[in-house]
């Protein structure tokens, strides 16, 4: 399967009108993604699971970090409540900030090394010990699960505040095995691409090595090599027993 969404880059082309006057028409950048359906090995398949279970891990530990913090916040208002301080005042005087993904990386790099000599945080909720598969996965999966957490709670926050149109958005979930959807993001740097095409059947992935696709590669490879698109990021999913990527 292969699907598109436009896309094209920044730039602009002169063309010249009957009179002789040059116009200039500039190109607009539009985010486009092409679909894929994945044919991995069976021990591909398994690097896959890892890395669908290792952003799970890290959006459960990013959230649990931020469910902390709302809790501290959470009774400190009510202790000046107690005291006799109005809940509306106290709401507006208690600062907790809530870690956001470069506490939350550097967090993680700071304990992952050493699980079970490091304690865990005091009021930490979530995943008990880092991932046990860090060392086997993209630190992309890490990071990109971090981000997502990130947007989960600013939804949340937003819609609580009225400044969210559309249905009300609940309070972020963590993320279950079996329930939730596997999948996880990667990025590369572009100037420096490990997310590539290696020929028409085939998909490079960091720390993943080359995936066959089973759908052919050579619409997007031609738009790559006319210089009309640069990959910049890869979502992989499964549904049912089929794995997708999406090349963005």
């Amino acid at each position: 399967m292969q699907r598109g969404w436009e896309s094209s880059f920044g730039g602009s082309d002169r063309i010249w009108t009957s009179g002789g006057k040059a116009v200039d028409l500039v190109q607009t950048e539009v985010l486009r993604a092409f679909r894929f359906t994945l044919d991995p090995t069976r021990a591909q398949q398994g690097d896959l699971l890892r890395h669908a279970g290792a952003a799970r891990w890290a959006f459960n530990h990013a959230l649990g970090m931020k469910i902390a913090a709302h809790q501290q916040w959470r009774d400190h208002v009510q202790a000046m409540v107690d005291s006799g301080v109005e809940e509306s005042a106290a709401r507006k005087r208690v600062r907790v900030p809530v870690p956001m993904k470069p506490v939350i990386q550097k967090h993680l790099n700071q304990i992952k090394g050493d699980p079970e000599k490091r304690p865990w945080p005091e009021g930490s909720i979530g995943p008990a010990r880092p991932c046990p598969w860090w060392k086997e996965v993209s630190t992309y999966a890490f990071q990109s699960a971090f981000i997502d957490a990130d947007q989960a709670w600013k939804n949340w926050q937003d819609s609580v505040a009225g400044r969210r149109a559309g249905r009300k958005v609940g309070y972020p979930r963590f993320k279950k095995k079996g329930r939730a959807r596997d999948s996880f993001r990667l990025h590369h740097t572009v100037t420096q691409p490990t997310i590539r095409l290696d020929g028409y059947r085939r998909l490079t992935l960091p720390r993943l090595g080359t995936i066959r696709i089973h759908d052919s590669g050579k619409r997007l490879a031609r738009l790559i090599t006319r210089g009309q698109a640069v990959v910049q990021s890869v979502t992989v999913s499964r549904s049912a027993n089929r794995w997708y990527a999406a090349v963005w």
